[in-house]
């Protein structure tokens, strides 16, 4: 893990700021020592707030939830991205309408599929441990054949380990077969990262998120501290992280 993802943790962020803080005490400059210490907890507390949680998520995702592809145009191809693809079990019944696979990426491709918006689907995804050592290409065509996508409308790209490659190598497929317009499915909270990638690699894409819009609103109260939004603010520092180096890398 890099520096930069280390510290988009807000905890780490934290524990670094109360290290600089001790070493600023040690040098005698107590009034910067102890700002410094109040910031650093600061920073875990606010983020740590449901309310503040759902405000950082809603900047980057806000304009991607609750999106159809019945009213997406025309494409040559739908891209779909390794993650989140959940338990293959969720598959076995062939529905990608089911209730458990509401938010699912791979089932957000196959309705867009059966909607006729694009005559080919490509999963961009390769192995990691936590696949065992099966690209998640590879275990997202099995899931679409069970959604009653054929395999021959299937196009796997298993090699990429990160969105810059998941971008740069599907771009290349979409040249070699002459694909000049692609709906683009991933998470909402990935998607500006994704389609800022995918413009640069030269394959503009179409937003397909395949979040499923969150009509219960949130059971915790807004202004109380909860693990669950520390980690939802990790996610969306991340994908800060993540733009500003596809905006400037």
């Amino acid at each position: 893990m890099s520096a930069a993802a280390w510290l988009t943790q807000p905890l780490h962020a934290s524990a670094a700021g109360l290290a600089l803080a001790a070493l600023v005490w040690l040098l005698h400059w107590r009034r910067s020592a102890l700002a410094l210490g109040v910031l650093a907890l600061a920073w875990s507390l606010l983020w740590s707030l449901p309310a503040a949680a759902g405000a950082l998520r809603d900047s980057l995702q806000g304009g991607y939830l609750g999106q159809s592809a019945e009213g997406l145009p025309q494409a040559d191809v739908i891209v779909v991205l390794g993650g989140g693809i959940g338990r293959v079990s969720a598959f076995a019944r062939g529905d990608a309408d089911a209730p458990e696979l509401a938010g699912n990426r791979v089932a957000a491709a196959a309705r867009a599929w059966h909607a006729g918006r694009a005559p080919a689907i490509l999963l961009s995804g390769g192995a990691s441990a936590s696949t065992g050592g099966v690209s998640e290409a590879a275990i997202m065509a099995e899931a679409l054949v069970k959604l009653g996508v054929p395999r021959a409308a299937l196009v796997l790209e298993d090699a990429s380990g990160d969105t810059r490659a998941n971008a740069e190598r599907s771009a290349r497929i979409a040249g070699e077969r002459g694909w000049r317009r692609a709906i683009l499915v991933t998470s909402a909270l990935h998607m500006p990262r994704a389609l800022l990638r995918f413009q640069h690699a030269g394959l503009p894409a179409l937003p397909l998120a395949s979040d499923a819009p969150d009509e219960t609103g949130s059971a915790a109260a807004p202004w109380t501290p909860s693990r669950d939004s520390l980690e939802a603010s990790a996610q969306a520092l991340r994908e800060y992280a993540g733009l500003f180096a596809a905006t400037f890398g």
